[in-house]
């Protein structure tokens, strides 16, 4: 036997104590190639052995994430990370040396620290998992996670289900990894359920004192299944994503950010100076210069005009003159008066005139306003210190400016980006000097970890906004010229730094970092020096000298009336909805248009249509695990209501029999650009109108790491006929027709470079492996499949106007989405431009069913069944009317 000691190197950390690894005896008359094996162990470590991966590994590896979640060491993330890396690794075959480099990029703060002498040999990747395991993995360190995060969560209030859901949610997690780690006897603590049970509302509590009597022993466990059954109902009645968000006084703190104006060495360019506060601007575009990022009482433009231009403006747009929105007829909720001079209207105080609000014609005056601003030379030291940033890629030295003048944390979008750190898109709005403002509208909201240079001890930064640029001043400092001049500062560890800019702001909102822990201060003008949690900096006046500069910025408005343009303005609003408006289509729509004309093509009796995309380009991140914790989170509900289950598969089964999906081949999978794969959650939705049925549907909206499908397509331009016309048309002559399409997106095909974009997951048993489904046509949920519906269908018809002109005009002009609606003459008429508008359908597989007339005769000619009973099509409030134009 041929034998060889290898010496591995391994050190555990024991106080400060290490130990080594004895050598061990490889026995190397067992292997072929022995000579190869020996010259190969003498140059490197042996590895774990793994075989080449499987052609069914190989296939995993292009639908699931190589990468694995972040992992700092907070046991409340251990059973994500533990569950994603076996996972993974046992389904894509990952090897030593590939897990070791995904751990080196996964892990950081206390979890990389603890590990990161070990994270060089593949061989050591076992005892590497086992450490974090021992050191943050342990069943008592969640659990005591999960008690901290159950006693800090807020206590829900009755009018807000959200809060309620969250802390039902939170318990069902605690009583859940009580029962896996066999802690069982944390379920008995009754101090603890008293506690829980006190955050209740009153309501609630009563509820649970009537649902425990029929137990006999009351436990943890049982308060957990009595907070499922309210999350059940709460959930049921709670919208987590509206469309439409209140502008609350949280969502208000939330978006607007207060920074402080920081004087430099040199005269300020004022654009980039933060001063004031001002609320981040919403989403929603500013009705008055169509750029996004604020409204109309925000936009500069707006605040440019004169006060009667102001109103001309507000009157054209239709907007309400007290809060300056467009909310059509409800009344406003504000009841503000203007208060400017005392004026006691109920209009926006950008409104105001010395004249009056109902005054058009102001007279003539010329404002200057005046704005001094002050720049001091004077050698003056900001807080700036030196820090560690840590993010997903690894770690960057920077300098922080500690700002308790500033509400918010702010952080340039390059460190960002060069830490890998991804956040949610969520556009900020700041304002400085001189009524300056800026939109950044690019902003993400991130979080990141933060460290004093060469401290181990991490602190987290949540809610931190990206910006462009900081525009914060330089900075120099040498501490031996600093202790010549002020001998209070000998002996503190400041290193000198040259001319640096910081590419951090933190604010008043992570004031604990900032907070003075040990002060030094010497007579005088000198400067302090401060401990503060990310280690000691040195700031303050460093002399009585200062070279003083002023600048002077002067605004002036000019109120001189054009008669020609307000005449035109006026008959432009007069012509409104007698004249049609010009359309010009924005760029996003002609990219659209382009690609639906380019990439519709007949095939057969079906069209095939390509997805909108809007860029040629696009990378999505991983969505399996999203879509698989969709798939589990309806697996519980299906579970608890059996007849939603059945139809569920009842209908799975009907989209595989149809060809609307299907089981995706390994083949597909492997031949598909990974960077265009998606899986869309499937749900299931009920029209409280039509409480028998129940939908599938596919949420294009669901986002990962802030990036959805329907976040990268477009919607494409607006191609629906008038509504008010199709309804004038419809009552036009005595006898009305309407019908609708049936599964109107589902007969429209995607073609295949596409479908690697609808990918789904479903099984019939929950304890198997979810399949791989890929959706082949249209979904509802897509934002891009009504423009191409509405081309289609009218593609359609103008083939076949030549044979059936009148025919093709109804579909083009008569239809609303799906709907049909027309009426005619005589009976006979109406017969023959139906039946043409169903033939002309069938000839793009557009089904055209629940058929509706005034008239008996016309329903037979069209071979309908017979109405049971009339419907009454009118407004009359109260009385029977059958629904028409409206989404099922």
């Amino acid at each position: 036997m041929i034998t060889r000691k290898v010496y591995q190197p391994e050190h555990r950390s024991t106080g400060e104590q290490t130990r080594e690894i004895p050598p061990r005896t490889v026995d190397l008359s067992q292997c072929p190639r022995q000579s190869e094996n020996l010259q190969l162990n003498q140059v490197m470590p042996p590895s774990r052995s793994v075989s080449a991966p499987s052609q069914q590994q190989l296939a995993a590896r292009q639908s699931l994430a190589k990468e694995l979640p972040r992992f700092s060491g907070d046991p409340a993330d251990w059973p994500i990370f533990i569950s994603n890396y076996r996972y993974t690794t046992e389904a894509c075959g990952f090897s030593d040396g590939e897990n070791m480099l995904r751990l080196q990029r996964c892990l950081t703060g206390p979890a990389l620290e603890t590990v990161r002498s070990r994270l060089v040999l593949p061989a050591a990747v076992p005892q590497v998992i086992e450490t974090l395991r021992m050191r943050f993995g342990r069943p008592e360190l969640l659990i005591n996670a999960l008690l901290r995060k159950v006693r800090e969560i807020p206590a829900p209030r009755s009018d807000r289900l959200e809060g309620l859901i969250d802390f039902g949610m939170a318990v069902q997690a605690l009583c859940d990894h009580i029962e896996a780690a066999n802690e069982r006897a944390h379920l008995s603590n009754p101090s603890l359920l008293q506690e829980l049970v006190a955050k209740l509302p009153a309501d609630q509590r009563m509820m649970w004192a009537g649902y425990k009597r029929g137990f006999q022993h009351v436990d943890l466990k049982t308060f957990g299944d009595y907070m499922a059954s309210v999350v059940q109902d709460a959930t049921s009645v709670v919208s987590f994503e509206p469309e439409v968000k209140k502008n609350s006084a949280r969502d208000r703190l939330k978006n607007k950010g207060f920074v402080n104006t920081h004087a430099t060495d040199k005269p300020t360019n004022f654009s980039d100076s933060p001063k004031e506060p001002k609320e981040s601007a919403k989403r929603s575009d500013c009705l008055h210069c169509n750029q996004d990022g604020h409204r109309v009482r925000e936009c500069g433009a707006f605040k440019q005009l004169t006060v009667d231009d102001r109103w001309r403006r507000v009157r054209a747009l239709q907007l309400c003159q007290n809060c300056l929105f467009n909310h059509g007829r409800r009344a406003c909720r504000g009841r503000k008066t203007c208060d400017i001079e005392g004026c006691q209207f109920r209009h926006h105080p950008l409104l105001h005139s010395p004249s009056g609000p109902s005054k058009l014609i102001a007279p003539k005056v010329q404002v200057a306003e005046n704005h001094t601003h002050h720049h001091s030379n004077a050698s003056t030291l900001f807080r700036i210190i030196p820090v560690t940033v840590y993010g997903k890629d690894g770690s960057l030295n920077t300098f922080a400016f500690l700002d308790e003048g500033s509400d918010l944390t702010l952080v340039e979008n390059d460190l960002a980006t060069a830490l890998g750190v991804n956040g949610t898109p969520h556009p900020l709005c700041l304002r400085w000097t001189s009524d300056t403002s800026r939109i950044e509208n690019d902003s993400r909201q991130i979080t990141i970890e933060i460290a004093g240079i060469g401290q181990t001890k991490l602190h987290k930064l949540v809610n931190v906004r990206t910006v462009s640029n900081l525009g914060l001043p330089r900075q120099s400092f040498q501490m031996k010229e600093a202790v010549r001049l002020y001998p209070h500062l000998k002996g503190i560890p400041v290193s000198s730094y040259q001319n640096v800019k910081p590419k951090i702001l933190i604010g008043i909102d992570n004031l604990r970092l900032a907070l003075p822990l040990k002060i030094r201060e010497g007579d005088g003008a000198a400067p302090v020096a401060v401990k503060t949690r990310l280690g000691w900096c040195v700031y303050g006046p460093r002399g009585n000298s200062k070279r003083e500069s002023y600048s002077f910025h002067v605004c002036k408005c000019s109120c001189d009336e054009d008669l020609q343009a307000t005449v035109k303005e006026f008959f432009e609003i007069e012509s409104a909805g007698v004249i049609p408006p010009e359309t010009s289509l924005s760029k996003e729509d002609q990219r659209a248009l382009t690609i639906i004309e380019t990439t519709t093509k007949r095939r057969g009796n079906r069209f095939e249509k390509g997805l909108v995309w809007k860029e040629d380009h696009v990378e999505f991140p991983d969505s399996y695990p999203m879509a698989l914790r969709r798939l589990e989170c309806l697996e519980r509900r299906m579970d608890r209501n059996p007849k939603l289950k059945e139809n569920l598969h009842r209908q799975m089964r009907e989209y595989e029999a149809k060809g609307y999906a299907h089981k995706a081949m390994p083949e597909e999978l492997e031949a598909a650009n990974p960077r265009r794969i998606w899986y869309l959650p499937v749900g299931a939705v009920v029209n409280p109108k039509k409480p028998g049925k129940i939908r599938m549907v596919w949420d294009a909206a669901a986002k990962v790491n802030g990036v959805s499908l329907n976040g990268a397509l477009l919607k494409g331009p607006d191609q629906l006929s008038s509504l008010p016309g199709i309804l004038f048309r419809f009552r036009l002559y005595c006898i009305a027709v309407s019908s609708d399409v049936k599964e109107m997106f589902h007969q429209l095909r995607i073609r295949d470079e596409d479908k690697i974009s609808q990918l789904f997951l479903w099984r019939n048993n929950p304890s198997e492996k979810p399949t791989v489904y890929m959706m082949d046509v249209a979904t509802f949920g897509s934002t891009c499949s009504p423009a191409s519906a509405q081309f289609i269908k009218n593609r359609n018809a103008e083939q076949y106007a030549e044979l059936h002109p009148e025919a093709a005009k109804a579909i083009v002009h008569d239809h609303y989405v799906d709907d049909y609606l027309a009426s005619f003459s005589s009976v006979e008429e109406a017969a023959k431009v139906a039946s043409d508008v169903r033939y002309i359908h069938g000839k793009a597989g557009f089904n055209l069913h629940n058929w509706r007339s005034n008239s008996s005769i016309l329903l037979q000619k069209l071979g309908e069944i017979q109405q049971e009973a009339v419907k009454q099509l009118n407004l009359v409030e109260g009385g029977n009317t059958e629904r028409v134009l409206v989404r099922d």
